[in-house]
Order: C-alpha cells, then sequence, then structure tokens
C-alpha cells in the first residue's frame, strides 16, 4: 500500500512514522474520542495533525477490504478526488486482549 500512497500523495513511510512517534502522540491518545457515528468508534489525530487513526470493527474491515481494490483504482485514475486518503489498516493484538482495528487516514480538515 504504501507504494500507491508515495505515488498519489507522496507520503512516505517515514512521514507517517514520524507523525505517528509514540513519544510524539502521548498527549493525543488521551485526548481520543468516541465518534458520535452509530459504530461508537475512537479516534484520535496524530499530534501534527497530518493524519487519523481510527478504530474500525470487523463488519467495517471486511467492507474495506472488498472495496480495495476499487478504492485503489479510483485514486489512481483521480489524483485530484477529495475522497478520503486511506493509508493502511492494522490490528493491534496483545494478550489476553480483543484484537482491534486501526484505520489510518489523512486528515481531511
Amino acid at each position: 500500500m504504501f507504494e500507491v500512497v508515495k505515488e498519489m500523495d507522496k507520503v512516505t513511510p517515514k512521514d507517517i512514522l514520524d507523525s505517528l512517534d509514540a513519544a510524539k502522540n502521548r498527549q493525543q491518545v488521551f485526548k481520543a474520542k468516541e465518534s458520535a457515528g452509530k459504530s461508537g468508534s475512537f479516534f484520535f489525530f496524530s499530534f501534527d495533525k497530518r493524519f487519523l487513526v481510527k478504530t474500525m470493527n470487523n463488519a467495517e474491515l471486511a467492507v474495506f477490504i472488498d472495496c480495495l481494490p476499487e478504492y485503489v483504482l479510483f485514486l489512481r485514475k483521480n489524483h485530484d478526488s477529495m475522497i478520503a486518503r486511506i493509508y493502511g489498516i492494522y490490528t493491534v493484538q496483545m494478550e489476553d486482549i480483543t484484537p482491534v482495528h486501526l484505520l489510518l487516514m489523512s486528515n481531511a480538515a
């Protein structure tokens, strides 16, 4: 996915790692908010406000994975589209805790 991102927005893996540095984002994580939407997901902005990290439930993950080929094709053909740029979806799993899916996207604000 990073290769596609580089082509679209010139966002590199280093850009993402820098923006999501744990030490720099400590305060942001504690400011996480619950979405007003039906899913009740939580989200926070990276310290530099460049990215948004949002939790996803299993159903949202399944829909996105199903739509991924069309999403990538659309963005390759429509570089100037206002559609949200999604840079990755990650699953965090720790012992004795239910896995959490995280969506990393551009901040459209």
